[in-house]
């Protein structure tokens, strides 16, 4: 399944192609990040807010960028 990275309320989600959301993604989560058309593997963690571990480097969350879930 593949969409688009929103915050929705307490937690992030995913806006799915068909416009539904996933339900939410929790920490632990892994999914696939998409920058510059680049796909990235990450993790979800929350670390004072939302973060992404890639390569045990933590990113802000990217909201708005296209992502997979597997």
């Amino acid at each position: 399944m593949s969409g688009i990275l929103v915050f929705n309320g307490e937690r992030p989600d995913v806006m799915l192609e068909n416009g539904f959301l996933y339900g939410g993604l929790h920490c632990g989560d892994c999914f696939v990040c998409y920058f510059n058309e680049v796909p990235i593997n990450v993790r979800l963690k929350y670390k004072d807010d939302w973060v992404l571990l890639h390569n045990n480097q933590v990113a802000v969350l990217p909201y708005g960028i296209r992502v997979e879930i597997q």
